[in-house]
């Protein structure tokens, strides 16, 4: 049946394609998967064989003798192992207490044992003398008998180690001295605790 005005329709050319085609673009779809697989499975196998090329040895790294190894695990692949860096340690001497400091703590401890309250609140620097009276009082009491034990610091402030009989008790703290601007040393703080 026809319609009036339309044209007939007629079967013409179907859209295949011709087999010569379809065997070309499926073979070089296979070759294309076999090269990526290829690729992944032997990495480097795109390289050319040959002396490659060697790479600057970083700065800050110790001049070695030995040069890197190489070994041959298969015949595409191959690793290089460097040899391991030396561990470095550095030790620091301890720098023993200005021995001014340690004098300083040990004037103080005197003058508590000889139970002369102005002397030792005259070894404290000047922003916690108005302290060191309550200090004193609570912490080491007028004739408390306390040793420096161990010394440590550096330049600048000296860090003592005490132990004694404060009170009737063993005990034992720490006294702090620090620098000051014209190169003496002044009590800062202490802490004196029973011994346990």
């Amino acid at each position: 049946m026809t319609c009036p005005g339309l044209p007939d329709q007629q079967n013409t050319q179907s859209s295949t394609v011709k087999p010569g085609v379809a065997i070309g673009i499926l073979v070089a779809v296979i070759v294309l998967v076999a090269f990526c697989i290829t690729g992944f499975a032997a990495p480097g196998f795109l390289l050319r064989k040959g002396p490659g090329i060697s790479l600057p040895a970083p700065l800050n790294s110790p001049t070695t003798t030995s040069s890197p190894t190489s070994t041959t695990e298969s015949p595409t692949s191959t690793r290089v192992s460097r040899p391991s860096r030396p561990r470095i340690t550095i030790t620091r001497r301890p720098v023993p207490p200005p021995e001014k400091g340690v004098q300083v703590v040990a004037d103080f401890l005197s003058e508590i044992a000889a139970g002369d309250r102005p002397s030792a609140i005259a070894l404290a620097c000047e922003a916690q003398k108005r302290f060191m009276d309550d200090k004193i009082d609570s912490l080491l009491p007028l004739g408390s008998r306390v040793q420096i034990t161990k010394t440590g610091g550096t330049a600048k402030f000296v860090l003592a180690d005490v132990a004694g009989v404060v009170k009737g008790r063993s005990a034992r703290g720490t006294v702090i001295a620090d620098r000051t601007e014209d190169g003496g040393f002044c009590i800062t703080t202490f802490s004196i605790r029973d011994a346990r």
